[in-house]
């Protein structure tokens, strides 16, 4: 029978800080359970902390991380496949002890869990817009101060999406914005795939069009050489005035500076965001977290939060279903769905 070892540190411990006991769905106890019901033939392995882990290493043909160390991954002499937590291999590999090559080099398999976040992101995202067209940034602001002072609003119905990176979010996010009965224009590296909730459709090279035309703008692309600081003072010039800015991206997607000018200028009605730039000092266990001296915090037209948008009490039975059909993918000897790495190809 393969055995599958889960890591002491897959589970969710940042949301629930000071807590003794993670709740059962945040846990990699959830994650077992799910995954053994679907494949009962397959030793599931839970380990209680670092030394555990370390020690179940030799017999664990496939694990389950957040992150990696160099000793477990070498003492793992077995290992195959490792599925990582994170919907993108760019966080894993800045928090872990081992590379891209040490995986090629013994010719182990990486998936992600691309996908497992999706519906509550989503979620996140139409309450973003819900907060900025009814304006209940500003209902919070007054009811702290008891403050009674009525204004109007907007409806989402009838306004403009754009978003940038039609991938598992962003395409539940056109499947909401649909529903309440938004325009909804789209854009990702090809084009002509369709998407039944996409109205229109742009390449790339094409995405500041979509800028121009939107009411409301999501970024939900993967961070490359490419998308670094895509959002800046020129694009947000593109866009509408007074049209607002989301982002679920990577915050090195975001220069947040050109956006604190914009917010400042008017030329963006808001902005709300759970993923922010590095603090100062470099990489750190808290890898999206807003700087402390950031000119963001306080702008009453800015919703942050704290990247918590993941944390939904389905992730970890999602996470075992995508990394169940990427066993059974390997089993029948078919690519898996969110892998990373195959033919010695970069990640």
């Amino acid at each position: 029978m393969p055995t599958l070892l889960i890591a002491d540190d897959f589970e969710d411990r940042r949301f629930f800080v000071g807590q003794e006991t993670i709740p059962y769905d945040f846990s990699g106890r959830k994650f077992r359970d799910v995954f053994a019901e679907l494949a009962p033939e397959v030793t599931v392995l839970l380990a209680r902390d670092h030394d555990e882990t370390l020690k179940l290493a030799p017999d664990a043909d496939f694990m389950v991380v957040d992150k990696l160390q160099a000793d477990v991954f070498h003492a793992a002499k077995k290992l195959k496949w490792v599925h990582i937590a994170s919907s993108g291999a760019d966080h894993f590999f800045k928090r872990s002890t081992v590379t891209a090559e040490d995986f090629r080099q013994r010719g182990i398999a990486i998936s992600t869990s691309k996908g497992a976040g999706a519906v509550v992101i989503a979620e996140q995202v139409l309450c973003f817009m819900l907060m900025f067209s009814r304006n209940m940034t500003r209902s919070m602001r007054q009811h702290l101060v008891g403050r009674w002072e009525r204004y109007p609003g907007l409806e989402l119905c009838g306004m403009t999406l754009g978003v940038v990176g039609i991938g598992a979010i962003g395409a539940r996010v056109a499947y909401l914005a649909k529903a309440l009965g938004m325009h909804v224009l789209g854009c990702r590296q090809d084009a002509s795939k369709p998407d039944p909730n996409v109205d229109e459709m742009f390449p790339a090279d094409q995405f500041r069009e979509l800028l121009r035309r939107s009411d409301f703008v999501l970024l939900a692309i993967p961070i490359n050489g490419t998308t670094a600081r895509i959002i800046n003072d020129e694009t947000l010039a593109c866009m509408k005035s007074g049209a607002y800015l989301m982002n679920v991206a990577r915050g090195e997607c975001i220069d947040e500076d050109a956006v604190a000018r914009a917010l400042i200028s008017k030329q963006l009605g808001g902005y709300a965001s759970d993923n922010h730039g590095f603090p100062k000092g470099g990489i750190t266990e808290d890898l999206e977290r807003l700087e402390d001296d950031s000119p963001l915090w306080g702008m009453p037209n800015v919703i942050i939060t704290p990247n918590n948008a993941v944390a939904g009490p389905r992730r970890y039975e999602y996470m075992a279903k995508i990394a169940h059909d990427n066993y059974k993918a390997m089993l029948d000897g078919r690519k898996m769905s969110t892998r990373l790495i195959w033919e010695g190809k970069q990640v």
